[in-house]
């Protein structure tokens, strides 16, 4: 229906094009022809004043040889009036030359009342067509309008149909995978299939055996109490010891009891990752410690060192690694950097983003470091080689949010597309893709495997999504006036902390998905839409940096500020706590590593 009116919309401005191309030939001619007009009243006029001085000289010359004449009479000799005769017939040829002059004249005139009428006629054609090629021009104008809005929508049309097309892949790739999963699943039900019609057959025979003994039991009992009713009637002197005893010589065998049959992968193979066992060694992270280790004694870390330049741009993020060792900037110079924590030299630096670095993350086992950027794209590169591994491109705004899943097998970005999407890492495929109706600027895992996601968005609301389903199984709203920067999970996944540009912070226990503690203080301000805050190691503090530069500590219990701490000037962009160590980064280049230098009295327990 669009196609069909743009192209009626495209036969209209031809035609008003023809239409105008028309008018426009018109006018041509008729300023030819006024043209022309005046340049013959210009020719004349000339003529016109021409015949005039003509007419004058004759005149003059008329009254000259009148007085000649009059003088000649008044001489009155012969050679006078012969002269005088030849002077009158002069003058009468004069006087025909200026009456057929005055006619000349007469006929010019009229000629110029003629042609001045004609002109005036044109003139007022002339301003006819001039106000129709206004009115043309006004609504060319209005027409080409029109046509830019027109292509305006065909170019959004156009991106709309890249993103279903972009939908329809993934939808199609997920069905294909599904249909990989039946199949599987098919060929597992067969084969449990006739692992239980064999079973019934063991069953049966075990049925018939059962059966068989029973009616064995039964003779051999008849026969004993027989042989017992024998005994009573025969000699008394018999002695016990040779009395028949089939009672107790006859033992029965004891009957086993059917198998149990536990399906294994080898007689129900499957596809699915949801069915694939894992097992965690002593290095890979369990789902009990797979946010990182934590001791029962909170640790405020306080002590600054010395700050360092971290790049030659803005900083936008920063991460700490797991296991506190280092960790990683991402700046406007399209640069991941990576750190050392204790002696803050530089391990390495990551290209290959084309616009400014938004977020960053580690994984679980930290052999890899993500980035999201304002290129529309996330990436993903290996620590120990420096190389880029994949770039996941599919998103049509800004990566603001990218999250490693525990296993490190999938990544989980947020855009301001308004779209999260799930990544197969291993293959850098999107495997799905979730819209909210707002911008993401932050997201989160709150479970091992990453089957419940946590998001916060430009519109105010905390979303909680099915990873598996890609359906939002919950929309929290009103606890925030101003769009939400960051979302953190605490080690269990029981709560998330959000940070706003309201200046205010929360904690809302997932399973009511109501808030248990708001987070304020006098002077803290959140300085960017971008700002991340985060969760203590052993989730009994928050930490979140100010506009002014500042730090401030809160009880993640009661919502009382422990402490602040300050040795930066320009906003806070992120801040990271893991191991006793918090590192902060501000948005004017720099970024301070904090140690623990105090010990809060107060024991608490996970």
């Amino acid at each position: 229906m669009e196609a069909e009116a743009f192209n009626c919309g495209d036969d209209n401005i031809l035609s008003l094009f023809h239409v105008r191309d028309q008018h426009e030939k018109a006018f041509t001619t008729v300023i030819e022809s006024y043209n022309a007009l005046v340049l013959k009243l210009a020719s004349y006029v000339e003529q016109n004043m021409a015949l005039q001085a003509r007419a004058q000289t004759y005149e003059e010359l008329h009254d000259k040889l009148t007085y000649e004449v009059t003088t000649l009479r008044e001489l009155g000799s012969i050679s006078s009036q012969k002269r005088t005769c030849e002077l009158e017939g002069e003058i009468e040829t004069m006087k025909e030359e200026q009456e057929r002059l005055y006619k000349t004249l007469a006929t010019n005139a009229q000629r110029l009342v003629e042609q001045n009428y004609t002109l005036a006629s044109q003139e007022a054609t002339l301003q006819e067509n001039i106000s129709e090629i206004q009115k043309l021009m006004e609504v060319n104008r209005v027409l080409a309008g029109k046509n830019h809005e027109m292509r305006d929508l065909i170019d959004e049309k156009d991106g709309t149909i890249q993103v279903l097309q972009d939908e329809l892949s993934t939808t199609q790739l997920e069905v294909t995978k599904l249909d990989e999963k039946a199949k599987a699943l098919q060929q597992g039900n067969e084969i449990l299939t006739a692992r239980s019609r064999q079973l019934e057959m063991e069953n049966a025979e075990l049925l018939e055996w059962r059966k068989k003994a029973t009616e064995e039991a039964d003779r051999m009992k008849a026969m004993i109490e027989a042989t017992e009713e024998d005994n009573r009637y025969s000699s008394p002197l018999l002695s016990p010891a040779l009395t028949p005893s089939f009672g107790r010589a006859f033992s029965f065998p004891a009957v086993a009891p059917p198998p149990v049959v536990t399906p294994t992968h080898a007689s129900a193979p499957s596809s699915s990752s949801s069915y694939t066992h894992c097992s965690y060694d002593s290095e890979s992270p369990t789902r009990g410690s797979w946010r990182g280790s934590w001791t029962n004694v909170s640790v405020i870390p306080l002590k600054s060192n010395k700050k360092m330049i971290a790049h030659d741009s803005e900083i936008n993020a920063i991460a700490i690694s797991n296991n506190g060792s280092m960790f990683a900037t991402g700046s406007n110079d399209k640069t991941v950097k990576v750190w050392d924590v204790l002696t803050r030299s530089l391990k390495s630096t990551l290209h290959g983003c084309l616009q400014s670095v938004m977020c960053v993350a580690f994984n679980s086992t930290d052999d890899y470091i993500l980035a999201g950027s304002n290129d529309n794209a996330a990436r993903l590169w290996h620590l120990g080689t420096g190389r880029s591994r994949h770039t996941l491109t599919g998103h049509t705004g800004k990566v603001f949010a990218a999250r490693f899943n525990p296993d490190s097998n999938k990544v989980i970005t947020g855009s301001h597309d308004r779209s999260i999407k799930i990544w197969d890492v291993q293959r850098g495929y999107c495997v799905r893709s979730m819209f909210p109706p707002s911008s993401v600027n932050d997201v989160c895992l709150l479970d091992y495997d990453g089957s419940t996601i946590a998001s916060g968005h430009m519109d105010c609301a905390l979303r909680f999504w099915d990873s598996r389903s890609g359906n939002c199984v919950q929309e929290v709203t009103g606890i925030h006036q101003e769009q939400i920067t960051s979302v953190s999970p605490t080690s269990d996944g029981f709560q998330v902390l959000t940070n706003s540009r309201d200046n205010t912070l929360r904690i809302l226990d997932v399973r009511t998905y109501k808030t248990q503690v708001v987070l304020q203080a006098e002077g803290y301000k959140t300085g960017t839409n971008w700002s991340r805050a985060c969760f203590s190691p052993d989730d009994q503090y928050v930490l979140a940096g100010s506009a002014d530069g500042k730090l401030f500590y809160w009880s993640a219990t009661d919502g009382i500020l422990e402490k602040t701490a300050q040795d930066q000037k320009s906003p806070i962009v992120g801040v990271a706590w893991s191991h006793g160590t918090a590192v902060s980064a501000e948005k004017d280049r720099s970024v301070v590593v904090w140690n623990a230098i105090a010990r809060r009295s107060v024991m608490y327990s996970k």
